[in-house]
């Protein structure tokens, strides 16, 4: 199995906000990376804005775009500029301005402990009980809910490492995805379904994506996680997006 693409990938420019050193290489070394491997795409998604360890500056976005220009002609490699965006409030609000969406070509969204809420009340109420890994009935709602709302109110292309830090209810949240046109990853760190979610996501024909989440550029296109995954849970290679074909990109559509 190949993929064509590896749509979840991060460089120096998370952990911008703090200097913290997250991720490592460059845009230019991801891409070297990619074709290296033989991938024809990749996305650039650092942690969204309001992350507060890891988070991109708003500042940088521009200057990642002239970067991706430059490494496309210097590796053939196509490099859409996206973003791994922060779900903050019970409401689907997420760290995305209608400014912010319309310079990106993909935009993720996953929930990861060290993004701001909204606000306070947003902080108890949705945050917290997930930062303590709550999995109550009614913590499992709310987050599906949440999602759901994310799902309508933005261009998702990709939630990412699905019930990761936010506990889901992955049936209600497949059978929204496949009407929102929304793809739910293999993540080649945390992969959160059980074998029973799998059965009945591929049943209602979601789409997935096997993707890296590489942090160093030795790590792009390294899949194998969520491709064995696949394999294990017999997931068909017609559901997931980005074996071997170009996949179904809301966001590149829009612009």
């Amino acid at each position: 199995m190949v993929i064509f693409g590896d749509y979840h990938t991060h460089t120096r420019y998370s952990g911008g906000r703090y200097n913290v050193k997250h991720a490592t290489g460059t845009i230019l070394e991801n891409a070297m990376s990619a074709k290296e491997k033989g991938l024809k795409q990749i996305a650039i998604t650092e942690h969204g804005f309001s992350h507060k360890l890891y988070g991109v500056k708003r500042k940088n976005i521009d200057r990642m775009r002239k970067e991706i220009d430059d490494a496309k002609q210097k590796t053939g490699v196509d490099i859409l500029l996206g973003i791994e965006a922060n779900i903050i409030s019970s409401e689907g609000d997420v760290d995305l301005t209608s400014e912010d969406i319309k310079k990106l070509d993909f935009i993720i969204v996953g929930f990861h402990n060290f993004a701001k809420a909204k606000n306070l009340k947003e902080f108890f109420k949705f945050r917290l009980p997930n930062m303590l890994n709550l999995k109550r009935e009614k913590d499992i709602k709310r987050n599906t809910l949440a999602l759901m709302k994310a799902m309508d109110k933005y261009p998702i292309d990709l939630i990412s490492h699905p019930g990761s830090h936010m506990s889901l209810d992955f049936e209600t949240i497949g059978k929204h995805a496949v009407n929102t046109n929304t793809h739910l990853e293999l993540n080649g760190k945390r992969i959160c379904y059980s074998k029973n979610d799998v059965k009945k996501l591929v049943q209602m024909g979601v789409m997935f994506m096997a993707n890296s989440d590489a942090h160093s550029a030795i790590r792009v296109g390294e899949v194998n996680k969520g491709i064995n995954f696949a394999i294990k849970y017999d997931i068909p290679q017609k559901n997931i997006a980005n074996l071997e074909k170009f996949p179904y990109l809301k966001n590149l559509k829009r612009n």
